[in-house]
């Protein structure tokens, strides 16, 4: 449960934080309301300079109330700079088994751009950039990963305007120097802080996540974000637990088709034996036929015996008769 927060200074604030930026909700509201912030997240992602990004406009601001509360509001974060190119930020902290097609949607529908007439030459970079506190790959795991599209064989990239990049925030001690060079360890940190100690120590190392910590301690401790923020929570879990009902009976309903194909099998097995036994009780009745067929032609042939024996004895009999009547 969520504690409101007494409105002391930031570099005051001591213990819990009441929420923090694993919330969806307030992941968007702190990077929509802080453009430096932003500014410096995104550097942080793309391994340049703050100064060299220029303008980056959220093109997707929520506003806040009830329709934070509806449950076909998206909660990315979509950016668009100076440049024509831009970028997608996704905060996911549960495995809904659902991201790379998820992912790669929102990346297509961004890199379809163009409008009618336009050339192909003028369309502009598009990233998409997912925070996931679960292990995407289990085999593979990484702290930050980034995609593109290249030769299967060559490793060739065929272009460097789609790109999708995955921060796994359980994986923060795999970072890589080249992460740890651009902060990016330190802002997966500071999403997933849970003390304002924390907070405040990661907030001494980058002024652009310093900004960051000042924003979100304004925003929690607003009665009304923090408010919305829990609802949000409450609305993930409860997703969450239908999902995990759902997935438990058609775990159930698994279970109930496997026994049901383990005694369709049984019944199978035991139809063939049937059919097995009844094969060999027809074999066994057609030897019979064939050895009663047998038995009474035999029986035919020594009637035929007897009669021919009986024959030859009368005839037998007959001459003895007229011989003796001689």
């Amino acid at each position: 449960m969520y504690e409101t927060i007494k409105p002391i200074p930031f570099s005051e604030a001591t213990g819990a934080v009441a929420c923090n930026m694993t919330n969806d909700a307030l992941f968007h509201i702190v990077l929509q309301e802080n453009n430096e912030a932003l500014t410096g997240l995104i550097a942080s992602l793309l391994h340049i300079d703050p100064e060299s990004i220029g303008d980056a406009e959220v093109q997707n601001p929520i506003k806040f109330g009830h329709l934070l509360l509806d449950k076909a509001f998206v909660l990315d974060i979509l950016v668009s700079f100076r440049d024509g190119s831009s970028m997608n930020l996704e905060m996911q902290v549960k495995d809904l088994k659902n991201w790379i097609p998820r992912s790669l949607s929102y990346l297509c529908r961004e890199f379809n751009q163009l409008k009618h007439g336009d050339d192909y030459d003028q369309i502009k970079a598009v990233y998409h950039v997912g925070f996931l506190d679960y292990t995407l790959f289990p085999d593979q795991p990484e702290f930050y990963a980034t995609y593109r599209m290249r030769n299967i064989k060559t490793g060739h990239e065929y272009s460097d305007k789609f790109t999708l990049s995955v921060v796994q925030l359980n994986h923060i001690n795999m970072a890589t120097e080249e992460d740890k060079a651009y902060d990016i360890d330190k802002w997966a940190a500071l999403f997933k802080a849970t003390t304002w100690e924390e907070v405040r120590m990661l907030a001494e190392t980058n002024p652009y996540i310093a900004s960051a910590a000042e924003s979100i301690y304004s925003s929690v401790t607003d009665p009304d974000i923090l408010e919305l923020c829990k609802k949000r929570q409450e609305e993930i879990d409860g997703d969450i637990h239908r999902r995990e009902r759902l997935a438990e009976q058609e775990r159930l309903l698994a279970e109930q088709e496997e026994k049901l194909a383990e005694k369709e099998k049984k019944l199978t097995e035991q139809e063939e034996k049937l059919t097995e036994q009844e094969e060999k009780l027809a074999q066994q009745d057609k030897k019979i036929t064939e050895q009663d067929m047998k038995i009474t032609e035999q029986d035919k042939k020594i009637e035929e015996q007897d009669q021919q024996i009986a024959d030859l004895t009368a005839r037998l009999e007959d001459i003895r008769r007229r011989l003796s009547e001689k």
